[in-house]
């Protein structure tokens, strides 16, 4: 036998006996590396061997059937065998690791609202969509990108984030809603209705996840660094927050130049920090204990220490599918917020937590280790606010930049953020919008609909959700986390509409503000933000119940437009000196009782003279 097996070897080339070697190289390190952990064939390297392996697989079957055709030897007959044990085996791990399982749209049951309801608001989630903030006909190359200030227009982001945050806070002003938004926080998590007290320290993770690769193409995006400027002067300028309580970055992924050049120059107090440390950024330290303990009991973790030194965090992940998790949001943006022990932070990776993603485990109702992330103290228990950056939208974890079809987008990048406090609200409503969005994709990119992918957000919404043997208990301190949020599904991707909207529930309530829209007051209508009012110009009684009386000075013609609360207009006129409404429609029924915003223009100019609220109490 070993004089037949020198024979074989003897009469190959030095190629095929490369091929051979290299093939059972690659096999035997699959097989090892991932009978043990399955999970680990998402690993770069296991992505590296299989294709040596496949070949090496291919060849062995190819022998080994035409062994069986001819059947010259028992030993070669066994050898045919051992084969079709080898593929056996790496068909069932490959199977088992890389296989998904895509769920029926009627799978997602609309208006079920499970969880209670976060924030000032209670299942509030805002959309801003400005089609203007950015610029559809970039060229998307080296000089010409998404990340670009040419391309995303920083005046129009500063304005899209202050509006929401004003809906947030339910206040006209941007400062008196960061203080409504700090005065929640700070009651719920017992320190009484305080705002912002200087000193208190501010955590904001981004999503720098395209940095693993160093500078990465123009085709792949991550923050968008307009979004990152924009939150820096909301903090600074409006709340009064000193830079040096500010720590901002991607933990173990490095703050590129075209982050830290545009924000240092302005705020070059503010601490950036990364994996590497270098040329001005800060260096990730870990905390020196591990304190999150994953409730499966499997794995544990440190944490940056300025987060653990933290009183707020504020979450800014991307609006992308991802291969793996199916989606990647808020909740999967703190997997750049845990650390390996032993592994310095520029060596970090969080691969060694996906198993417990869908791709790898794609059964219902299983352990997510994302529900850790977010009811632990320090990520999920300290966010103030959770902010999703759609100004661009990717697919895959690489962000491949992508132009969304669905409505109102239509065949142009989202241009949007979506803002909440409640941490499973904010995930389902941008879980709605990639569902709908991918719809039409080919099955192999149908991430969306891989079975599991929300698994974490009925797990965090309701404790009865959680999967047989498993307590959610992320401190590891014996005290299981209560509900984090609400999880629901909108009506229909064309109404968009959840359960509060719909006043059948006490589930989400998602604020819509399309700004493309003809009607500009919608941003006053949600915000009550209206000019000082004219000279000459006045609106009485307010309430009103009877009569509404409208004075216009100097005989000059104006138009009076009255709208509802959705921005549709109820009511239009001609006012000449002036007017009285009786709180009626043009047909001349009756308004419902509630909350209007009058409008009164120039007729020749089309110039606002005044822009006011008023409420209509029923006669």
């Amino acid at each position: 036998m070993k004089i037949r097996i020198k024979k074989f070897i003897g009469s190959l080339s030095h190629t095929k006996l490369a091929f051979l070697v290299t093939g059972i190289a690659a096999t035997c390190w699959f097989l090892i590396r991932v009978i043990p952990k399955p999970s680990r064939a998402a690993y770069p390297c296991m992505r590296a061997s299989a294709p040596f392996m496949s070949a090496f697989v291919l060849y062995l079957v190819g022998l080994a059937s035409t062994i069986y055709l001819f059947k010259e030897k028992k030993g070669r007959l066994l050898l045919f065998k051992s084969a079709l044990a080898i593929v056996f085996v790496v068909s069932l791990l490959f199977s088992f690791s890389s296989s998904t399982i895509l769920v029926d749209p009627s799978y997602f049951a609309a208006n079920q609202p499970i969880g209670v309801a976060q924030g000032i608001f209670p299942g509030r989630v805002v959309w801003i969509h400005n089609p203007n903030a950015t610029n559809a006909n970039m060229a998307n190359t080296a000089d010409d990108n998404w990340s670009m200030d040419i391309n995303c227009n920083q005046n129009l982001v500063d304005a899209m984030l202050s509006s929401g945050i004003r809906r947030i806070g339910g206040k006209a002003n941007a400062n008196e809603a960061w203080d409504e938004i700090f005065k929640y926080f700070n009651n719920k998590h017992g320190r009484g209705m305080v705002g912002y007290t200087p000193g208190e320290k501010i955590a904001i993770k981004i999503n720098l996840t395209n940095s693993a690769i160093g500078a990465p193409g123009p085709n792949r995006m991550d923050a968008s660094p307009q979004l990152v400027m924009a939150i820096l002067k909301q903090l600074v300028k409006v709340v009064g927050v000193a830079q040096s309580d500010i720590w901002i970055g991607d933990n173990y992924r490095t703050f590129r130049d075209n982050y830290y050049l545009k924000c240092h120059t302005y705020f070059p107090n503010v601490h950036y920090v990364d994996g590497t440390g270098n040329d001005g950024r800060e260096k990730t330290v870990p905390s020196d204990t591990q304190l999150l303990k994953f409730s499966d009991g499997k794995e544990t973790s440190s944490i940056p220490q300025h987060m653990v030194n933290a009183t707020y965090i504020i979450n800014i992940p991307c609006l992308k599918s991802h291969d793996s998790a199916g989606i990647t949001l808020a909740a999967k943006n703190h997997q750049g917020s845990i650390l390996y022990k032993g592994v310095s932070p520029e060596n970090q990776s969080a691969m060694y937590m996906h198993y417990a993603l869908p791709v790898n485990n794609p059964k219902t109702d299983q352990y997510r280790h994302l529900v850790d992330y977010m009811g632990h103290k320090d990520l999920g228990g300290k966010t103030l606010l959770y902010l999703v950056d759609g100004l661009w939208a990717g697919r895959s974890w690489e962000g491949f930049l992508e132009k969304w079809q669905m409505a109102p987008f239509n065949n142009d990048y989202p241009s949007s953020l979506f803002l909440s406090q409640d941490a499973v609200a904010i995930e389902s409503v941008c879980y709605d919008f990639l569902l709908a969005e991918y719809a039409n994709k080919p099955s192999s990119q149908k991430y969306p609909y891989m079975s599991g992918v929300d698994d974490y957000m009925k797990q965090a919404a309701d404790p009865s959700k959680w999967p047989v043997g498993i307590t959610y208990d992320p401190e590891g301190d014996g005290t299981p986390i209560a509900s984090l949020g609400v999880y629901e599904h909108w009506n229909n991707a064309s109404d968009m509409q959840y359960s509060r909207n719909l006043k059948q529930g006490n589930g989400i309530e998602l604020m819509k503000y399309l700004s493309q829209s003809s009607d500009t007051y919608k941003d006053e209508i949600a915000t009550g933000i209206s000019p000082k009012e004219g000279l000459g110009y006045r609106i009485f009684p307010n309430p009103f119940s009877e009569q509404l009386v409208v004075e216009a000075k100097d005989r000059l013609p104006l138009k009076m437009h009255v709208y509802d609360l959705n921005g549709h207009l109820v009511f239009n006129t001609i006012v000449n000196n002036s007017y009285t409404w009786m709180g009626n429609t043009n047909s001349g029924t009756e308004i419902a009782k509630g909350t209007y915003l009058v409008r009164l223009t120039e007729l020749k100019s089309g110039k606002t003279v005044l822009s006011e609220k008023i409420i209509y109490q029923s006669k």
